[in-house]
């Protein structure tokens, strides 16, 4: 069972809510279409629930059993806190769930070796006092199902990582290159163009501590505007001042940033659960800040930007495709491609033959935002359920 352990300073006055529960992931007799699966089954995954409070969360030190664990996250009401991470001892980002307000809940599904892990449940990216989850037990406790479908997912998701990463730092020297020769022009047609590649593989940067925000927090996302840098840095300067003087050291930074990025991209372990994951949180990135016009507030290239993240969401979808009809969740992959499609449709019909390749976030109306944010939702919703089944299969 798990068993939690109080730590007064992140979870102040709220009931440790901790269960654990068998719940199978995939598998049983018949899968989705009825047809006969086989008879190995994914391993059940735990759920640890736990609570957001202006403080943190609650429980705010917990221990479960090594193994495929279902992190349950509810807000009941905390208005200073809307995030969870999940992060081993090197500072690697397992598992996330980022824009969870008052009255609504996320989750995410991942296998946990033993080991401790640290828990931070903060407000958009702020520094808080962390708690912890101790993953106890052997790292298998059940003979594991060597499943070739999900290698070969994680392997082509990698590829694909390390191809964006590629042209990320190609497209960065580029827009720095003509940050640096003061063409303002050229450096705006160019920041869309470049974004493109990050959005797609966000998750990844995420990983890496503080890579991210590094790269592209936006203003409200730093307590120091003094220490503000990435791309929403010079963007700002781009379109408000219209020049390019005093993009230099932001130029040079953004570029060595991108290129740690690639560096350690390419070294990344992830399992299948992870990438399903992270499909859902780039959907979640469309929905929290790309349709509302806040990300590039000062360029209105949102739309690039949305279908970065929806591009990115979509391959991690596909490299799980096979894994998912092997399961015999094909029924599942059915409604999932023809969501995709729907969302894909309504981008299309804002592409432009201009260098960013989209129109401007002003010429969304309010019933296309409405639309948008619909067919997000209902792609999300059953996306939400593939890293439950692409966990290991056991005997």
């Amino acid at each position: 069972m798990i068993t939690s352990m109080s730590l007064p300073r992140i979870a102040i006055g709220a009931t440790a809510v901790l269960m654990a529960a068998g719940l199978t992931a995939c598998g049983g007799s018949k899968s989705d279409d009825g047809s006969a699966t086989k008879s190995a089954s994914s391993a059940k995954a735990r759920e640890l629930k736990l609570q957001l409070t202006n403080e943190g969360c609650t429980p705010a030190n917990a221990s479960v059993p090594a193994g495929p664990v279902k992190v349950v996250i509810s807000n009941p009401g905390a208005t200073k806190s809307d995030e969870v991470e999940l992060k081993n001892t090197d500072g690697i980002i397992v598992g996330e769930r980022e824009n969870i307000a008052p009255g609504l809940s996320s989750d995410f599904t991942l296998t946990l070796r033993p080991g401790k892990y640290v828990l931070n449940c903060t407000f958009q990216n702020d520094t808080r006092d962390n708690g912890s989850i101790t993953v106890t037990g052997a790292a298998a406790a059940e003979p594991v199902v060597a499943d070739s479908a999900l290698a070969k997912a994680t392997a082509d998701y990698l590829a694909y990582v390390k191809a964006e990463t590629a042209e990320l730092t190609t497209s960065t020297k580029a827009f720095v290159a003509a940050l640096d020769a003061g063409d303002t022009e050229k450096a705006k047609d160019l920041f869309g163009p470049t974004r493109i590649h990050y959005e797609a593989i966000e998750p990844i940067a995420e990983s890496f501590g503080n890579l991210d925000p590094e790269i592209d927090a936006r203003v409200n996302d730093v307590a120091d505007r003094d220490k503000w840098t990435g791309f929403h840095k010079i963007e700002q300067i781009l379109w408000t001042k219209d020049t390019t003087k005093g993009t230099g050291p932001y130029a040079k930074k953004l570029l060595a940033d991108v290129q740690t990025l690639a560096s350690k991209a390419g070294d990344v372990k992830i399992e299948a659960a992870q990438i399903a994951n992270g499909a859902v949180g780039l959907l979640d990135e469309v929905s929290s800040s790309k349709i509302t016009g806040e990300e590039d507030r000062y360029s209105h290239t949102d739309l690039s930007d949305f279908q970065g993240n929806f591009t990115g969401a979509v391959k991690a979808f596909e490299v799980l495709k096979p894994a998912l009809v092997s399961r015999g969740d094909s029924k599942l992959v059915s409604d999932i491609d023809a969501r995709a499609a729907a969302v894909q449709k309504g981008l299309d019909g804002y592409k432009r033959s201009t260098p960013l390749g989209f129109a401007l976030y002003s010429e969304l109306t309010p019933a296309d935002r409405r639309t948008f944010a619909q067919q997000i939702t209902a792609l999300a919703e059953p996306l939400s359920l593939v890293a439950g089944k692409v966990l290991p299969q056991t005997e």
